[in-house]
């Protein structure tokens, strides 16, 4: 698997445009998309799925299959309310096959729901703009922050005025955004999506065999509309991620290298 990490998020994951998409946080335990069930995705006990394409779904029912042989908790898998009966059939189809009752837990979910993952930490469903239902997702760190009004106060001060009246304010921090398949249309419409500290962004087509028409078409992005609109992007961290197979990696380096300015270079990046 790949490996990327930034400040405390680390991310390992396999991601190949029509092959395979899984992206895991093994410190938050949580994972986006299962692709074909890697190994390391098996110990994680929640997934988000950001849509039904094989390449990022193919590995559903063996990941339950799997925690329940290594008896594990059932683990969830949180899919756009779209998909939620007919994976939930196909999970049920697989234990007739096998002859074997794996505990499993496919939750639909809507635009817009956030789900716990740990205290002070939501992942949330956004829309994204794919051929079929498609969501991507905002990790949001919760915290306390010491409201306008009172950020000239000393620390004397703020000691003695928190004893009798509420000084602080709960805010939402994206931490980490991943995209999904999905036209430019995410990054547009979605301010946490252009926040988050880390963002994986989808890059399908980077070249003018593969051009920007065709990569709409398929509910894709090409790289030429991230370079046009590279200001939108606030994120410390981008990591372009579901190349098409069509490029190597290689290709792909020497593309960034001759497009990209120098001060770009430094957060949009690519892993080999």
């Amino acid at each position: 698997m790949k490996s990327f990490t930034h400040k405390n998020i680390r991310v390992e994951f396999e991601s190949t445009g029509g092959i395979e998409s899984c992206y895991i946080l093994p410190d938050f335990k949580v994972a986006f998309d299962t692709g074909k069930c890697p190994d390391a995705l098996i110990d994680i006990p929640v997934v988000f799925l950001s849509h039904g394409h094989l390449d990022h779904a193919s590995g559903i029912s063996y990941y339950f299959s799997q925690r329940s042989l290594r008896k594990l908790n059932p683990g969830t898998i949180y899919v756009p309310k779209s998909v939620q009966k007919p994976l939930s059939k196909i999970t049920r189809l697989w234990q007739d096959i096998e002859e074997f009752d794996y505990k499993c837990d496919v939750a639909g979910i809507e635009v817009g729901d956030k789900i716990e993952i740990k205290k002070d930490l939501h992942v949330m469903s956004v829309r994204a703009n794919h051929r079929v239902s498609a969501f991507g997702y905002v990790i949001l760190k919760t915290t306390k922050k010491l409201k306008k009004q009172y950020l000239h106060l000393s620390g004397r001060q703020i000691a003695r005025l928190k004893e009798h009246e509420d000084i602080f304010e709960i805010v939402e921090i994206p931490i980490f955004a991943y995209s999904g398949d999905s036209t430019i249309e995410i990054i547009r419409e979605n301010e946490l999506m252009r926040n988050a500290a880390v963002l994986f962004m989808e890059c399908t087509y980077i070249d003018e065999k593969r051009n920007v028409e065709r990569a709409r078409k398929w509910g894709h992005t090409h790289l030429d509309e991230i370079i046009s609109e590279a200001n939108l992007f606030k994120n410390e961290k981008v990591v372009l991620v579901h190349l098409s197979r069509r490029y190597s990696p290689r290709y792909m380096q020497s593309v960034l290298n001759r497009r990209l300015t120098e001060e770009q270079k430094k957060r949009f990046v690519y892993v080999d």
